[in-house]
């Protein structure tokens, strides 16, 4: 058999039943934060372009775009749902796969699970499979294929809405292989958009998931993919590598005993989580009583894709003028931690960027590679702070892992404060309250409907 073969019997054979409480409990978490992200996101200036270039298509109204109040195909409503999940930033993301998986595919079991009527269980189980699948994937590749130019949460992210999408669609092995085959021929995204003005970042995890819903609908009606994707000398494996680094056994490795992507990380800031340890050694001097007038230097010490993604081009990255180069600017991302004490969705916005303390911190800042850092990605995101005050004294920070991780996780009071200030110019209290309450004993639903009757905004 080939590995789609055996990620195809994975996904028909694998129940409700075989899932552990514990990783349930994370999932559930998973899938409440991406929601709030998906809402806070819904009145973007991005999300309004995208939202009226999907409803001038037209498409069958089966599936529910969420802070818009209507619906549309299935393809669609996992397109635009997964596109504003992304648009902030904020979404969780797998380090070692690095991806930011739910975005990605609980949009798309948003979709086919309404259009069929799913229950909870279903969404659940279909949830789990989708993003079990991504972080494998992601993992495979040893944390190098951004050197290569790719976006993992959109290469292999596709991947995983098939699964999600082949679950809840019930296929079995051989059709759900299929759906994984013709996956491959969809999977896309690069980092160019790192360096530009482009709004093409949330677009990727969007396309992911509407070709996942594609290739699952296809394969259920026997269409059939190339069953050697990860296996042939051009398939996925090869072609998205960085000079042929990748383990191919850890796709398949105890898969359905170890559920790698309940090792995911919740971000609590909104910008690229490789600055967030960083960005934590910054919030914890700052709770130590550092006079911000006072600091002469700063110098930050990380490991090499932090430094190679987050400080080049040095001028966009020193005085970034768009949200996108902020969220992408470690200069940037310590500096405001350090004046605002949060980096959270509002100090990425344009109008924030010039504001002359934080200016004059970039300015005094320092960055290099540190090899224990190195060593450690991506199984850990290791940084190191020493900032020197003008009397000499030298205050010192480490982080190894930032808040969120699975080894410094986020409460379950902050995730849903998270979810609350996201939501809160959407959803009346009642209906957030709601929406955690529906979220929280998902598996006991027996229609989708419940949760997305929860989800239903205000009017703007």
């Amino acid at each position: 058999m080939t590995t789609a073969e055996k990620l195809g019997c994975f996904i028909a054979e694998n129940s409700w039943e075989q899932l552990a409480p514990h990783d349930i409990e994370k999932a559930k978490r998973f899938i409440l934060d991406i929601l709030g992200c998906i809402i806070g996101a819904s009145q973007e200036e991005r999300t309004k372009i995208l939202v009226d270039t999907i409803r001038q298509q037209g498409g069958s109204m089966h599936s529910s775009v969420l802070g818009h109040g209507f619906k549309t195909s299935a393809m669609n409503a996992a397109f635009l749902n997964a596109a504003m999940g992304h648009i902030y930033d904020f979404d969780d993301d797998h380090r070692e796969a690095a991806t930011h998986t739910t975005t990605v595919v609980l949009p798309v079991v948003l979709a086919l699970g309404e259009k069929n009527r799913s229950s909870g269980k279903e969404v659940l189980n279909a949830f789990m499979l989708g993003s079990e699948i991504t972080t494998r994937l992601g993992k495979a590749f040893l944390g190098k294929t951004h050197y290569r130019g790719f976006h993992a949460t959109a290469t292999c992210g596709v991947f995983g809405a098939a699964a999600a999408a082949a679950a809840i669609l019930k296929l079995n092995s051989r059709q759900a292989a299929s759906a994984l085959g013709l996956a491959g021929g969809f999977s896309s995204g690069n980092i160019q958009w790192r360096t530009g003005d482009s709004w093409h970042k949330p677009v990727q995890p969007g396309h992911a998931a509407m070709c996942g819903v594609l290739a699952a609908c296809l394969a259920e009606k026997d269409f059939i993919g190339p069953l050697t994707i990860f296996d042939g000398p051009d398939g996925f494996l090869e072609t998205h590598c960085y000079q042929g680094i990748y383990d191919q056994n850890l796709i398949l490795n105890d898969i359905g005993k170890t559920w790698e992507m309940a090792k995911a990380s919740i971000k609590l800031h909104a910008c690229c989580r490789w600055g967030a340890s960083a960005i934590d050694c910054a919030l914890n001097l700052k709770k130590q009583g550092i006079v911000i007038e006072k600091i002469e230097d700063i110098r930050i010490k990380t490991y090499d894709i932090a430094l190679e993604v987050l400080t080049k081009p040095e001028d966009r990255k020193l005085r970034p003028t768009t949200t996108m180069d902020a969220q992408f600017s470690l200069p940037y991302m310590v500096a405001v931690a350090l004046t605002d004490g949060e980096a959270g969705v509002e100090q990425f916005r344009e109008k924030k960027l010039q504001e002359p303390v934080a200016l004059d911190l970039i300015d005094k800042m320092r960055w290099e590679v540190s090899p224990d850092a190195e060593a450690l990605y991506p199984e850990a995101y290791l940084a190191e702070m020493d900032i020197t005050l003008s009397d000499g004294t030298i205050a010192k920070a480490k982080v190894r892992h930032p808040k969120g991780d699975p080894e410094n996780p986020a409460s379950d009071n902050e995730i849903e404060q998270k979810f609350k200030s996201l939501t809160f110019n959407h959803l009346d209290v009642q209906r957030q309250n709601a929406a955690i309450n529906v979220v929280k004993k998902l598996e006991t639903i027996n229609d989708l409907g419940c949760l997305l009757d929860a989800l239903m905004v205000m009017e703007q």
